[in-house]
């Protein structure tokens, strides 16, 4: 959640259409090698319940390779809030923002995989899709100059020339802390050709960000007591273009691009004191009190993987 510049980032226009322009090509081809897929309409049940799980077991499928999630959202800049005593001084009083300054989320591959159902009556051109994973342990980052400076080089600077007092705040590491993200995501995903070899498609959905455990373990901010981290869990929306190429009748390989945004995570860190090396033996802690930013959530969920038909 910060700012970060993104490394290089799907063209999703050209993506596209290339993905139609190379389906067309197929749609005229051959049908895939190692027969037709399964028809639609399931058979073997004797009950509406006993149909349903009849055709739920012959129209799922299933992916599993690895993900790579490119972070680039963009975040306010820190504000502080609560500021007393020499915080106050060092920051203003009431609510002060900090120049420069953001948070941010580190990339991150990790196993992942997706549980797909072809939707009835649609000639497997229209599915349903889950994203699922393990939970994804990422790091919260400080951005800009709240990763390169001090945050408070002085105190007292409103006082006149030779009044101010370097506190001896040290600058941040840029990893503050960790959280766990466990996003449900669900899509629909439309194929506007099943009978060729490749088949690519194209999905729309939405994904709850979702995070809990967190933790910070930077130094500083742990020096008197260990600060909470809040972060809001909105939904957000998704965009995905892909393709799959048959292998056999029952297994496949694929990739994909998934653009997830539209969502704005509100990061507060509350609570902060921290020791600052030059007045703290004689003045106690520094009571800074509660850091916020606003963050536009945007990144890109690369997927490659191999997957089967049941």
């Amino acid at each position: 959640m910060g700012i970060k510049s993104a490394p290089l980032r799907v063209n999703t226009g050209i993506f596209a259409a290339a993905l139609i322009g190379m389906g067309g090509l197929l749609a005229n081809g051959t049908a895939v090698a190692q027969g037709q897929m399964r028809d639609m309409e399931a058979t073997g049940g004797d009950t509406l319940i006993g149909d349903a799980i009849s055709f739920v077991g012959n129209n799922l499928y299933f992916r599993f390779g690895a993900g790579y999630l490119d972070y680039y959202g963009t975040s306010s800049e820190l504000k502080v809030e609560d500021a007393k005593g020499l915080a106050a001084q060092a920051f203003g009083p009431g609510e002060s923002s900090l120049d420069g300054t953001g948070t941010s989320l580190n990339d991150k591959m990790f196993p992942s995989g997706t549980l797909g159902l072809y939707i009835p009556w649609t000639n497997h051109h229209l599915a349903t899709e889950v994203t699922i994973s393990a939970p994804i342990k990422l790091d919260f980052q400080v951005d800009g100059a709240a990763a390169t400076s001090s945050l408070a080089p002085d105190a007292l600077g409103g006082n006149g020339p030779g009044n101010t007092i370097n506190p001896g705040v040290p600058t941040l590491n840029r990893n503050i802390g960790q959280l766990k993200a466990l996003p449900p995501n669900i899509s629909f995903v439309y194929r506007p050709f099943v009978n060729t070899r490749i088949q690519p498609y194209i999905g729309v959905g939405a994904m709850y960000l979702y995070t809990y455990d967190t933790d910070i373990n930077e130094p500083l901010l742990n020096s008197v007591n260990e600060p909470t981290l809040y972060l809001s869990k909105p939904w957000a929306c998704t965009g995905k273009l892909g393709f799959d190429i048959n292998i056999t009748e029952k297994f496949f390989v694929g990739a994909e691009a998934q653009y997830i945004g539209c969502a704005e995570v509100k990061a507060e860190l509350n609570d902060i004191s921290i020791r600052a090396d030059n007045i703290s033996d004689t003045f106690g802690p520094v009571d800074v009190g509660k850091v916020s930013s606003t963050n536009s959530f945007e990144a890109v969920l690369y997927q490659v993987s191999m997957g089967v038909r049941f």
